[in-house]
């Protein structure tokens, strides 16, 4: 049997586990039985309201069908047999296929070992004593729960795909950062050190002086770099144009790199003579590298020690190979992305000249800071919104439902005395719950097509750029992800309550006509 998560496994066994532990004790207590004497009891009082208690055939005719009936509800919603036990199918979960994990492993009982194997000797069956029928289910709940699952599954298949894998690596990128303080110091000696006077030094020139190549860069016609280009560290016009990160070096050694004395010529290549000024000068143990050698050499540049510091970044950086124009274009998307969460800064020449504002500058910015936190704040918790959280949330919770919903099933089966309504509006509800999980595909494919949209289709690494810089947007995306999320499942239930609703009324019709056939029974037959 198919089911729509890993949980789900643990919550059906333990489920049904719970649900013959109180099973047994309504059968070997003999409260399974009190339903079909109450029948005869309330029968007879119906008769004997009725003037009819001295007619022995008008009793058994009114108790006969009801009895009928409540033995068809006992051995299809609370007898089992070990021919209906989970220990004979096979409980599995296979996740959707994703960008990093295109071939997802399917997980049962047994392969994942003892942890699962609840009815195959898990510790926790200690819990239920050594009753061996702790895995039966009644055939027409396992009936309901088979049919369910095949519904969930043949629609999912027909809608083969969810596109959720840029949300997915939004929420990889959003969450990913770079916890290496060495490699922030990295950044942060790059950004200051190279980045900052060459962006200097662009600002402070004409475009005109640019080559013919690094005009076509910044060109607004150039749709793989712009304008936006000369933003970030790993500019591609500061990486090949003369007089930028070609030429630009490190004003410190840097640790790591060798000393070229063909590039640091300020070193001293020979021991000087004894007695001269250069005697007392000493080589630092690291050289100055060009700004481009700091950046893109893949041993110890650090565009590669950002894209490849961790699982995550790396997964990203094989998702990127498959979106951009070009291998060193999928780098820099990356790496880009990491500087947004690396966030270099550099310090305010205020703050260094040691400048302060006035007291009442001081008191109004406080005042401001306060007012807005709790907007702030609202806005920040619906932005960071991570839909892989969301859905495994959601899941758990279906999975909890499902399970009280299995344990108490036998309970409400016997004190309904056998009631035909709990026939259908308990495989109702099994249903109604189980197509939550439809509700949550058709939100991620809707989300995905709303990605799209909102960025009009350009599905790539730097469109999650512009989505971790534009709060507006992410909010928006968020907020349309969680009520749906929420809503479409609300607005399901909602809709099977006003059938379950209505479902009772057939049956109630039903147990009408048979009262009344009975109490108009021919008076040669009483």
């Amino acid at each position: 049997m198919q089911l729509d998560s890993y949980l789900e496994i643990f919550t059906t066994l333990y489920g049904w586990a719970f649900a013959n532990l109180i099973g047994g004790i309504l059968s070997n207590t003999g409260i399974a039985a009190v339903p079909f004497a109450l029948i005869l009891v309330n029968t007879w009082r119906e008769a004997k309201e009725k003037g009819q208690g001295q007619n022995v055939m008008s009793l058994l005719e009114a108790s006969m069908t009801k009895i009928w009936i409540a033995i068809f509800v006992m051995c299809m919603c609370f007898a089992t047999t070990s021919y209906t036990s989970l220990s004979r199918l096979s409980l599995n979960y296979t996740p959707a296929p994703t960008f990093d994990d295109p071939n997802p492993q399917t997980v049962d009982k047994q392969t994942q070992g003892a942890a699962l194997t609840l009815p195959f000797g898990d510790d926790a069956v200690k819990a239920f004593g050594n009753s061996g029928d702790i895995s039966y289910v009644p055939v027409w709940w396992l009936a309901v729960m088979s049919v369910s699952n095949g519904i969930n599954n043949a629609f999912r298949a027909g809608l083969s795909n969810a596109d959720n894998d840029f949300r997915r690596l939004e929420d990889i990128a959003r969450t990913s950062t770079i916890e290496d303080p060495k490699l922030l110091k990295s950044v942060q000696d790059f950004y200051s050190q190279c980045y900052t006077p060459a962006r200097s030094k662009f600002l402070g020139s004409d475009n005109a002086s640019l080559s013919a190549s690094g005009r076509s860069i910044i060109s607004p016609d150039n749709s793989d770099y712009g304008p936006t280009d000369t933003d970030w560290i790993g500019s591609q016009l500061f990486r090949t144009e003369p007089g930028y990160y070609a030429e630009m070096r490190s004003y410190n050694p840097v640790p790591g790199w060798a000393i070229d004395f063909s590039r640091d010529v300020e070193y001293i290549q020979s021991p000087p003579a004894e007695g001269t000024l250069e005697a007392a000068y000493v080589n630092p143990d690291w050289g100055r590298p060009t700004c481009k050698q700091w950046w893109e050499d893949e041993a110890q540049g650090i565009r590669s020690a950002m894209i490849n510091h961790s699982s995550s970044w790396r997964v990203m950086a094989q998702q990127a190979l498959s979106m951009a124009s070009s291998p060193d274009k999928a780098k820099d998307s990356v790496a880009k992305l990491a500087q947004t969460q690396a966030r270099p800064m550099y310090v305010s020449p205020d703050t260094i000249l040691g400048a302060q504002h006035d007291a009442g500058t001081v008191t109004a910015r406080a005042i401001g800071g306060v007012v807005s936190t709790a907007g702030t704040g609202i806005m920040a918790l619906v932005t960071n919104i991570t839909a892989g959280a969301l859905h495994n949330n959601m899941m758990m919770l279906q999975a909890l439902i499902l399970m009280g919903l299995y344990m108490f099933l036998p309970l409400v089966t016997v004190l309904s005395g056998y009631d035909l309504r709990v026939f259908f509006l308990g495989a109702l509800a099994i249903f109604t719950v189980k197509f939550w999980a439809v509700m949550w595909y058709v939100a991620n494919w809707v989300d995905g097509r709303l990605m799209r949209a909102m960025y009009d289709g350009n599905f790539n690494v730097d469109s999650l750029v512009q989505m971790l810089q534009n709060g507006n947007k992410r909010m928006l995306l968020n907020i349309m992800l969680l009520t749906m999320y929420i809503g479409l499942p609300l607005l399901w239930s909602t809709m099977m309550a006003m059938i379950g609703a209505k479902t009772i009324d057939p049956t109630n019709s039903l147990q009408e006509a048979e009262t009344k056939a009975n109490n108009t029974v021919p008076k040669r037959f009483r």
